[in-house]
């Protein structure tokens, strides 16, 4: 089974997502993601409100795969991005390799925040906050301020107010794709 085919049974990903990408990710695919994201929404008719959580969760999960992301060996080890629309949520979901040696911290990490409730990750949010901006003009870089990518975890938690759902396939001797996924409850806000 393919990394896409597993992200997709992952997720339970329908077979027509309203965008599915698998290539490349560059600052250009992110802006022209996010512009067709913002025109489907609008043809959806989708609440302001959940549009934002949207565009926000896309963006920092299509960040971390440009930042934390390894170089694509072939075909097969491209990042993948899907957006979904699911009965009463829309799925978004990510696959891309990553070096192994991240994984444990990582896998630490989305378990951390997993058991987290809602006011938990809140106060985790304000403190990566008031952390990051006493020390941003230190020009020694800590181990805390290193990890900003735990911020964008906790900024899609925060907005999607729902788990993660994760998992790490062995590539090769140095690397592992990653597979993330994350759901917006589109009934949780009625506003």
């Amino acid at each position: 089974m393919s990394y896409l085919e597993d992200l997709k049974s992952l997720m339970n990903i329908s077979a027509t997502p309203i965008i599915e990408y698998r290539g490349e990710i560059t600052q250009k695919i992110i802006l022209q993601t996010l512009s067709d994201l913002e025109k489907t929404m609008d043809k959806l008719g989708e609440k302001l409100k959940i549009t934002r959580k949207a565009f926000n969760i896309i963006t920092e999960c299509l960040q971390n795969i440009l930042r934390y992301g390894e170089k694509v060996e072939n075909e097969e080890t491209n990042p993948i991005f899907i957006f979904d629309q699911q009965e009463n949520r829309y799925v978004i979901a990510s696959g891309n390799l990553l070096d192994k040696t991240r994984q444990p911290k990582l896998q630490m990490r989305l378990d951390e925040l997993n058991a987290m409730d809602w006011y938990a990750v809140q106060e985790a949010y304000k403190e990566v906050i008031k952390y990051n901006l006493r020390d941003r003009d230190k020009t020694q870089e800590t181990e805390k301020s290193r990890n900003s990518a735990g911020l964008g975890f906790i900024e899609m938690m925060r907005k999607s107010e729902q788990r993660f759902v994760f998992s790490f396939k062995e590539w090769s001797e140095n690397t592992t794709y990653f597979l993330l996924g994350i759901a917006i409850d589109k009934d949780k806000d009625k506003s």
